[in-house]
């Protein structure tokens, strides 16, 4: 082309009005355009034709696809800070459902698309975009959303199925990365304050007691317990509290398990810690009552068995 038109001011003669037109229109529709996917698939699309058309000899054409390109990026950009400024304007008023929130999935959806495509042109700036929006929809989650509901426990939950929801659709797309490392994280932290404030309903004093107690007998290592120090009433009170209502605390769970998590496979996962941590709980609860009755307790009869307690819980794991 190079060779037929000599230099750049002849093919401009010709068809500079033409490729005028071409990016007056681009321009025209970019302004109302809010497709940031397919803008994305002309980035990744567009240096791959420039690469083409300098082999091919081609350079006049190329600077068309370049400028193209530039125009795109700058389209692109403002939308993705559109996003961002829309998740940090979102200010919600009544406390939403503690099933996953629908802007957790709009976030996934949306993050595993542009993870998916990413040139490898632009990757410092998508970086860059990945985490602003990761920041943004984080504070909105935990700040705006969750923050919204009375209990520590629904608090939790909503954070617990809206984290999974990303992890999941992230995993399901082939997308993963920093994102999915991140909400992985809060994930984890999330089921564990709900594994706390889930027992906590039931069993809040006898975990109130077991870590207030611990430290007393443990001063006393060594030598004889100082039972002095220690509320004996308070432990047989709990001894048979927790032996006369142990199944219908298990069953409770299990029915708020069900009702806060419609996803099996996190309803199995949460189940299971929060039953598992109950039985370390208890316990712990059993070795307090050993430590300070060497000899055996005088309430013995109240307690119930290690292995009774883990056959309950397995059944519960298996039936959810």
């Amino acid at each position: 082309m190079t060779e037929f038109f000599g230099d750049a001011d002849a093919f401009d003669q010709i068809f500079g009005k033409a490729i005028f037109f071409c990016m007056e229109n681009l321009e025209q529709h970019l302004i109302s355009s809010w497709d940031a996917i397919g803008c994305l698939l002309m980035l990744d699309l567009l240096p791959k034709i420039t690469a083409s058309l300098t082999d091919e000899r081609l350079p006049l054409l190329a600077s068309f696809f370049q400028r193209a390109q530039m125009l795109i990026w700058h389209r692109f950009k403002a939308i993705m800070e559109a996003h961002v400024a829309s998740l940090a304007a979102a200010a919600p008023k009544t406390a939403p459902e503690i099933h996953p929130h629908y802007i957790a999935r709009r976030y996934a959806e949306l993050t595993a698309s542009l993870r998916r495509l990413h040139p490898q042109s632009l990757d410092a700036q998508m970086v860059a975009i990945h985490r602003a929006m990761r920041a943004e929809i984080e504070k909105l989650l935990q700040e705006r959303l969750a923050q919204l509901h009375a209990s520590r426990k629904s608090q939790a939950a909503i954070l617990v199925n809206s984290y999974e929801l990303i992890v999941a659709t992230l995993a399901d797309r082939g997308a993963r990365g920093e994102e999915s490392a991140h909400f992985e994280q809060l994930l984890d932290s999330a089921k564990a304050v709900f594994v706390e404030e889930e027992l906590a309903v039931d069993y809040g004093r006898l975990i109130a007691y077991v870590k207030q107690t611990e430290p007393l007998l443990m001063a006393g290592a060594g030598g004889a317990p100082d039972l002095s120090r220690v509320d004996v009433g308070g432990m047989e009170h709990l001894l048979r509290l927790f032996f006369d209502t142990w199944k219908q605390g298990i069953e409770a769970i299990n029915r708020d398990v069900i009702k806060s998590f419609a996803n099996f496979h996190l309803g199995q996962d949460i189940l299971k810690q929060v039953l598992t941590q109950l039985l370390l709980y208890y316990t712990r609860f059993l070795d307090l009552v050993k430590t300070a009755y060497p000899g055996g307790a005088p309430f013995a009869r109240f307690i119930l068995s290690i292995p009774t307690l883990m056959g309950e819980i397995r059944t519960f794991s298996r039936n959810f």
